[in-house]
């Protein structure tokens, strides 16, 4: 999934022209504490609420003021992944998009990008989660696969994360499968370090509930 598939066209851009006071307005109605700044078309900035509320005159506009410095953004052929990692670096909830050219096109909200990863990672598919340890020396992706297929499997997502005091590598795999005992023999026989599977058919139907009032809770 690349930006343009996660642009919300619900939340509309302040511009330079707009007063504090209006600024504060659209950020209540649409319940968003953070909004890009544009001036015609071309993107400034990133205002907050706080930045919003700390100016002296509320009824002047946003370009009489000193406008933000931050400018978290993203190009419009960025990947999800991308995305999240910004939001993550500057700590924003939304994070806009926009050209070559710094022409804006678009937000891209938290909560859109929650609900892509969901889709991305199968959180919705029956499936069993294992956790996994080995060496970073003796780790293999094509080993892995081998192992889950030689069970009749296949691999949704799979993660990994190195623990760098001890150069080991974290994998966390979900499989379209809850019968994973034959296949965690498998792994413990070739030296895999099994540190958790979340298998049972009653958590995956809770999980499946938890996503679902998750959706629920975001649509209201």
């Amino acid at each position: 999934m690349i930006a343009p598939d996660l642009i919300s066209d619900l939340i509309p851009p302040l511009h330079v022209e707009d007063s504090g006071e209006h600024a504060l307005m659209m950020m209540q109605e649409f319940n968003v504490s953070q909004l890009p700044v544009l001036e015609g078309s071309k993107y400034v900035g990133l205002i907050t609420m706080d930045e919003i509320i700390n100016l002296k005159h509320l009824s002047q506009p946003l370009k009489s003021f000193q406008l933000p410095v931050r400018k978290p953004f993203v190009l419009n052929k960025a990947h999800i992944f991308d995305i999240m990692k910004a939001a993550l670096d500057f700590n924003v909830r939304v994070v806009p998009v926009v050209d070559d050219q710094s022409e804006y096109l678009g937000l891209i909200s938290a909560e859109s990008c929650l609900r892509a990863f969901a889709v991305l990672n199968s959180v919705k598919d029956t499936g069993a989660i294992i956790e996994l340890e080995i060496p970073v020396s003796d780790y293999s992706l094509s080993e892995v696969a081998r192992i889950v297929e030689d069970n009749d499997a296949n691999i949704l997502c799979f993660y990994t994360n190195i623990r760098q005091e001890d150069s080991m590598m974290q994998l966390t795999l979900k499989v379209n499968t809850t019968e994973v005992s034959a296949m965690i023999a498998s792994f413990e026989r070739f030296d895999y370090e099994v540190k958790d599977i979340y298998n049972d058919v009653d958590n995956t139907e809770e999980l499946k509930d938890r996503y679902d009032s998750f959706m629920r809770y975001l649509n209201v």
